[in-house]
């Protein structure tokens, strides 16, 4: 026989039904995990993939009725592919003959929520529900409802106690025991889910009254937003300890739901994994914090949404901070915003913004007379001066900027201005300078344990051997650099490294290796809006193709990326790619148009002091005439 026992409430209640060595076979279904069961083979079901969703409602609804297949899958989307939600609305649309599925996929959409709409004529989704609610104790009720206030997608066990109260540790054991029951998923070790209608009925339990006050529920909800505020906190000065600060209110401590981060890897890693979530704390904090709020945990998550991508998001925040401490007359703070929107403003590639927000900044920091800040407002400044081809100026502040810093004790602002010097010497040609810099800048970044500024020098003495024309050593560095890259976990960064590596192996003439790696990098730093990056990438994948023969190829890549060269302002790319387009143009027999490009090319070379641009473009031009041969100095997209 094969015996099917249904909607088991326990192993005590099924054990004495089990058929010991006979050849039965039993299928037991239950609404919680039963692990004390002999000989049990568990298989815990997930929601229907879509296309047997899709299957199961059109098979409930039988032949008779024409559906529309859009609105099919936005019926069973709103049921969240679970199979009884689907078989009620199927139901429901049967019992209704006049109805379509746009009348039913209307009432999901409408009124009290879809899932007060999932019922026939003997059933209700919500009934269903309650039995399982009502099997749990009164800890496992209060946290299934509490989770139900959690606005983001994914959580861990200390969001959990934030929001009831309870340790963490006690809170992990009744998410596991949510788990027995069927009544959250955990995707991943100690991060959990919860289906879209369960929570919905979560929330109703409160929105109700009856188990709790709407000020008890409001209170924990601020308790949440405080923990993911207060242990970004914590985490941003671990992952970006370069970053001038504004201290959250805080007293001494955060919240007791804070997680143990003591390193910047951990630190890194937890605020990728709670970026949804720390998204939606801001979003919160627009609808229902002070402005002061507000203004303070935009500022705590600056440096993460800067390094992360979040661009879009961060922009429209730290205006509004900003204008908040100018309403306020905290000046310090002001320029602290102002400095988080000048590395917006440089990552987005609109780099006469940044630098007008960044002299905005100094001209604080030189009002208040505090030298720290002002070191910090020099830096932030230097690095579009840099990006927009005013070497020299970056160079004169970035001096000035360490001769106070050498007389402090602050190793890793001296070292990130030795790195950030060094890169403009690099670009004015003072090579031996630049190599000093970075050298002194690698060694401090190694001693002091700052994982983010040793790729970076790693990376910048990889171009510097790239310029002198010597590819194996830069390659060798580019591959340093990596290694620390992937331990950082930023997208940006990995992205940057490919591309520049990529360009040292065409220059090896592995120009399928150097493509492959275009291909992964391009597309990540089009997704965080590094159109200067992007450009620098299109520049190269033209030469690698015009090395190739294919010129076609290479023409429409170095427009593309000419293009975006002047939409930003990114003199020293500019003249860069004019030189390749104008190459690619020459092989193409467009000898008039080259001739141009080269001439904008010296031309916009000479204005920002690029001496070696400039050489190597003029003995392009000289060539190009039929005077005399050229040679080519490779690019350059050092990081700061």
């Amino acid at each position: 026989m094969l015996v099917i026992l249904d909607d088991a409430t326990s192993s005590e209640q099924i054990r004495p039904l089990l058929p010991g060595a006979s050849p039965t076979a039993v299928l037991v279904t239950s609404r919680r995990r039963l692990p004390g069961l002999p000989g049990v083979r568990p298989l815990s079901l997930d929601v229907l993939p879509p296309e047997d969703a899709a299957a199961l409602f059109s098979q409930r609804l039988g032949r008779t009725r024409d559906t529309d297949p859009a609105e099919v899958r936005e019926i069973i989307r709103r049921c969240g592919h679970l199979p009884l939600a689907i078989e009620i609305a199927a139901s429901r649309l049967l019992a209704r003959a006049s109805w379509t599925t746009a009348d039913l996929l209307r009432q999901l959409s409408e009124g009290s929520g879809h899932l007060a709409q999932l019922h026939d004529l003997e059933r209700t989704l919500t009934h269903v529900f309650a039995v399982s609610y009502r099997a749990l104790n009164a800890e496992q009720q209060l946290v299934f409802r509490r989770i139900g206030l959690h606005t983001g997608v994914e959580f861990g066990p200390r969001a959990v106690a934030a929001l009831t109260g309870l340790p963490a540790a006690t809170a992990e054991h009744v998410l596991e025991e949510l788990l027995a029951h069927h009544l959250v998923a955990e995707p991943i070790p100690h991060r959990f889910t919860m289906h879209d209608l369960l929570r919905d009925y979560a929330r109703s339990l409160i929105d109700s009254g009856g188990t709790e006050s709407v000020d008890e529920a409001r209170q924990a909800v601020r308790r949440l937003v405080d923990h993911y505020v207060h242990t970004a906190d914590k985490a941003d000065r671990l992952a970006y300890p370069f970053r001038s600060r504004t201290d959250l209110d805080i007293g001494d401590s955060g919240p007791a739901t804070c997680p143990e981060i003591v390193e910047a890897q951990s630190a890194e890693q937890w605020l990728i994994a709670e970026s949804g979530n720390l998204l939606d704390t801001l979003n919160w904090l627009v609808q229902h914090g002070t402005e002061q709020q507000l203004a303070l945990s935009v500022h705590t998550l600056a440096g993460f949404l800067d390094m992360e991508g979040h661009l879009a998001a961060a922009e429209p925040l730290l205006r509004r901070a900003i204008a908040h401490w100018n309403t306020a007359g905290e000046e310090p703070a002001r320029a602290r915003a102002l400095l988080d929107l000048c590395a917006v403003h440089t990552h987005g590639s609109r780099y006469e913004e940044a630098i007008e927000t960044a002299r905005e900044a100094l001209d604080i920091a030189r009002t208040l007379r505090d030298r720290e800040l002002e070191s910090e407002c020099i830096h932030q400044l230097s690095i579009p001066l840099w990006q927009t081809g005013q070497y020299r100026s970056a160079r004169s502040l970035l001096k000035e900027s360490l001769d106070f810093l050498t007389q402090t004790s602050d190793r890793l602002r001296i070292a990130r201005s030795r790195n950030l010097l060094g890169i403009n010497h690099l670009h004015l040609a003072e090579n031996d300078e630049a190599l000093a810099c970075f050298t002194s800048a690698l060694a401090d970044f190694i001693e002091i344990g700052d994982e983010r500024g040793k790729y970076s020098a790693l990376n910048n003495i990889a171009e510097l051997h790239k310029r002198a024309e010597r590819p194996e050593e830069a390659a060798l560095a580019y591959r340093k650099a990596m290694i620390v890259a992937e331990r950082m976990g930023n997208p940006r960064d990995r992205a940057t490294l490919q591309m520049n590596l990529a360009s040292v192996l065409d220059a090896l003439g592995r120009a399928d290796e150097a493509l492959a790696l275009y291909g992964t990098a391009l597309p990540v730093l089009r997704d965080v809006g590094d159109r200067r990056a992007e450009a620098i990438a299109l520049t190269r994948i033209g030469r690698t193709y015009r090395t190739a023969g294919r010129t076609e190829e290479a023409l429409r890549q170095h427009i593309a990326a000419l293009e975006i060269t002047r939409a930003i302002h990114a003199a020293g790319e500019e003249a860069e790619v004019l030189h390749d387009l104008a190459l690619a143009e020459r092989d193409a027999g467009l000898t008039s148009l080259a001739q141009t490009h080269l001439e904008e090319s010296l031309a916009v070379s000479r204005n920002i002091g690029a001496s070696a641009e400039a050489a190597r473009t003029a003995g392009a031009l000289t060539e190009l005439r039929g005077d005399s041969p050229h040679s080519s100095i490779p690019s350059s997209a050092p990081d700061a």
